[in-house]
Parts: structure tokens; sequence; C-alpha cells
């Protein structure tokens, strides 16, 4: 069972006209969704003047729900339409007028026959299109399927809409049930998608190679990414790919040989988004504060150093490793080894007792002892400083009545 996207939608912005009566709407924005309520037209054994007539069937989506959808011994529960592949149409409505933001229709038999989506406006009487298929419908591999378009949204309320099917490939199409999903308040933002967003969905779609012009191998693993937003993120990445380097001229996929394949994504989101995923190993944000100092990426380096303070504070046991780490490769990690000095200052105590620090270096252990004491000395002489300042003020202000 799959959600669909269909890229038929006939347009994918808002609809400025503004039909309806908002003054009468509370400033509240509440989300809805509605399954249908009553069937207001079949064109399945009923002439288009006509309400539905009894037996079509199709009564079976009042009230239903997406209650064991894709259970294939259902699925005679839900609508089955057999009708000699000609196209119908439908309309049903629901409880309450809303702005109709999503369309839901639970494909339960044969999927891909529907060919519009238009929403009743109510004080005219006229039917708007939401969305359109622009090419004919082709059957779909799957046996069942939740048809979710994107739609045009318009600034109006309704409660009906109507359903056109093109059942050209089949004979037999099943329906179990319709919801739609909207507000009492037109929202403005709704797809309005933000910058971290539209770049991790960027991210997303260099892994699956879409789109993608560049390509890195680390031994029997690729990973694809695209060339623009790389050389625009990182002078490294810009010169390995824009330059007269080998891999400019042949466009062959380029094998990192300093990096593992683990840590390179790891980074690789970081170039699109701008932030490591919130769920980064520590080993990871190791290697990838080492491989973007490296490559000079300061702001990757320094978020995954973020990243590593995290850890370090839920994590005592760390603090070693790390200060043995960073220590050696001063001072490109100076900012990390000052956090580790300041964790010293407050659990210096429980830091002593831990095995890594008792097989430290006689130096080490006094530099890491040393530090700790003189960060706790100059903490509690600030404390002091403050409540000096503010005895003194308290003593000015009694002075003063």
């Amino acid at each position: 069972m799959s959600a669909s996207d269909d890229s038929d939608s006939s347009s994918n912005f808002d609809d400025p006209d503004d039909s309806s009566d908002e003054e009468n709407n509370p400033t509240v924005l509440v989300a809805q969704e509605q399954w249908v309520k009553l069937i207001e037209f079949c064109s399945l054994k009923s002439k288009p003047d006509e309400s539905v007539s009894k037996g079509v069937g199709i009564e079976k989506l009042c009230g239903a729900t997406d209650a064991g959808f894709g259970d294939q011994e259902k699925v005679e529960n839900g609508w089955i339409v057999t009708n000699n592949n000609q196209g119908e149409s439908f309309s049903v409505s629901f409880q309450t007028r809303i702005f109709i933001n999503e369309i839901y229709i639970y494909e339960s038999l044969n999927p891909g026959s529907i060919v519009q989506l238009e929403m009743l406006e109510t004080q005219q009487h006229k039917w708007w299109t939401m969305w359109q298929r622009k090419t004919p419908p082709e059957k779909q591999p799957v046996t069942h399927n939740i048809f979710k378009p994107i739609l045009r949204r318009y600034h109006m309320q309704s409660n009906t809409i109507r359903v056109t099917l093109n059942p050209t490939y089949t004979d037999r199409i099943g329906i179990q049930a319709i919801k739609i999903v909207g507000s009492n308040i037109f929202d403005v933002n709704l797809n309005h998608k933000s910058l971290f967003q539209s770049m991790a969905k960027l991210y997303e779609q260099a892994l699956s190679n879409t789109n993608t012009d560049a390509q890195f191998i680390f031994g029997d693993k690729t990973v694809n990414a695209h060339r623009n937003i790389l050389c625009c993120r990182s002078s490294y990445f810009r010169s390995l790919l824009l330059s007269d380097f080998l891999e400019k001229s042949q466009r062959q996929p380029i094998a990192l040989t300093d990096i593992d394949y683990e840590t390179f994504l790891a980074v690789l989101h970081f170039v699109y988004t701008g932030a490591y995923h919130q769920s980064i190993s520590f080993d990871i944000a190791i290697k990838a504060m080492i491989y973007s100092n490296k490559i000079n990426f300061l702001t990757a380096k320094n978020a995954a150093i973020e990243n590593i303070c995290r850890y370090l504070r839920l994590n005592h046991d760390y603090i070693i490793n790390i200060y043995s780490l960073v220590k050696k490769m001063s001072p490109a990690f100076d900012l990390l080894l000052d956090y580790v000095y300041e964790l010293c200052s407050e659990f210096l105590n429980d830091i002593c007792k831990n095995e890594d620090f008792i097989n430290l270096e006689k130096e080490s252990m006094i530099d890491l002892i040393c530090q700790g004491a003189q960060r706790r000395e100059t903490r509690e002489q600030e404390k002091l400083k403050q409540m000096a300042s503010y005895h003194e003020n308290a003593r000015n202000e009694e002075e003063e009545e």
C-alpha cells in the first residue's frame, strides 16, 4: 500500500480567487478530516438529473473508512464498478464545508482509473477542477493504492466533490473509501516548504539517483549527488568537480579513499541541509569532524563538534579518548579541547576514576587536573563577584530608602 503523489495535477499552486465569506469563520485554524456522508450522484445506471439509483452499490462509500484497507479478502466490501469499459463519474458530499487541502481515495481494486477531481461551489453551483490527468491512464502493477494527488486549492469552502473515472484498461474498479482533509480557514502556508525541507528533499533525490550528475565510489558502494550543490557549498568539491582535474574531463565516478561510505553520507547530508542527522552516531561525528577539517569545510566541522560535545555531556566515558585525540591535533580542534577542560572542571572526580584516565601519561594527567582546577577556580571567583555585586546593590537600595 502506498500513497500516490500524482504529478499530473492540473495546478500546483493556490488559486487567488476569493469567493468565500471568511468573516464568518473563527480565527483559529482547525484541521479536519471527513469521510463520505452522502452520495449525491452516480452516472452508473442514473441520468444526470436523477439521484443515485438504488442497488448501484456506491452506497457502500457512505460512512466507509480505511479500516482493513489492503486486505484482499475484504475487497468486495467496497464499491466495485463493472461497466463494460465506459467512463463514469460520481459526486459525494461530506458533513462540513471546509477549505479542501487533500483528497484521499482508497482504490481497492485495479487502481489508476481516476482522471479528474472537482469541487462544487454551492452559491453558483459551479464545479471547479482541483486535479486532472494530463496523460491517458495506465494500469498500475499494484493491487491497491491510496490515491492522493497534489490539488489546486481554491479560496472557497466546499463539502462536495466529483470524481471522474476512465476505466478503459479494465472492466472492474474498486473503491473502498474517500476522505477529504482541510481546515476552517484557508491555510496560505500549507504548501510552503522551508529551505531545510527543500534541501532535505534534494538529498533524498541524490540517494535515489534522481537528476544527479556527480558520483562517488567507496569500494563496492556508490553515492550520487548534484554537482551544483556540492560546488556552491564547498570550495573543496568545487575544485574537485570544476577544476582541470582528470575528473572534470572524464566525468567518471570519483573514488574517495580518505573517507568511508557512512561518514561521507553524513557530510553530504550537511552539504545539502546545513545540519547533521539528529541520530548521527558518536563515531561518525568524530570522523565527520576530522574530514571536514581536512577539506576546510568549517561549518560542517563546528557542527560535528557540537554533536560530539552533546555526547560528552551525556557520557563521561568518552572524555579521555576525545582528549587524547584532539590534544594531538591541536590547534585544529582547540574549541573541543576547551570544552573537555570545562567538563573536567565539573566532573573531575568521576573522570579520575575512569580506567582510561589512569592509563594516561603523567603529563596528560597533570594537564587535565590543572586545567580543570583552574576553570573551577575561575568559576568560583565569578560567583563570588556576582554575590558581592548583589549585596552591594541591595545595600545601596536600603540606604536610598
